[in-house]
């Protein structure tokens, strides 16, 4: 049986000692309900300047695009060559928020992957809504899920002062002042 990609994806990260965890569709099973998706999203804690590194970890049996994007955020891709299975890999970000959501990640034995780390609740959260910034109804739908199904455990002090930090207070407002 042919392994996992997104499996494979997180065997070779840790083989060449990059720490990361799961975000997107991939981590809301952790914390409530689960969604389809094509694709695994990773954040990585490497500088793109570093990316070689995941270069040589891929190559042989994905296709690896280099990393894109501007400023601090950079994203890239690994597809599978053979078989289906595709990772975002997203680098580079240091800010104060990045900072503390590589912190704060948690161990998860996820269903499929085994044990892998995970962007925490309130991290999560405030990604998806960044991401968003209001536009997507699917991201704003996947956070509501989320409060409501964690109300008793939310952080509250946290996700409302890195709202404010991520320019995202006004979405989680909202949010909050919807019924349940």
């Amino acid at each position: 049986m042919e392994e996992d990609v997104s499996a494979d994806v997180i065997r070779r990260l840790r083989r060449i000692g990059v720490d990361y965890y799961i975000t997107g569709s991939e981590a809301l099973p952790r914390y409530g309900e689960p969604r389809q998706t094509a694709d695994i999203d990773i954040v990585l804690d490497m500088d793109p300047v570093d990316f070689h590194r995941v270069e040589r970890a891929f190559r042989s049996d994905y296709v690896v695009s280099e990393p894109i994007g501007s400023g601090d955020r950079k994203i890239a891709s690994v597809v599978a060559q053979t078989g289906l299975g595709k990772a975002d890999l997203i680098l580079g970000r240091r800010d104060p928020w990045a900072r503390s959501a590589m912190d704060r990640r948690q161990a998860w034995d996820h269903p499929r992957l085994g044990g892998v780390w995970v962007l925490s609740l309130e991290d999560l959260i405030l990604a998806k809504l960044e991401w968003s910034q209001g536009v997507s109804e699917l991201q704003i739908r996947d956070c509501a899920n989320l409060l409501r199904t964690n109300a008793a455990t939310v952080d509250w002090i946290y996700l409302e002062r890195y709202a404010r930090v991520l320019g995202v207070e006004e979405l989680l407002a909202r949010l909050r002042a919807a019924p349940a």
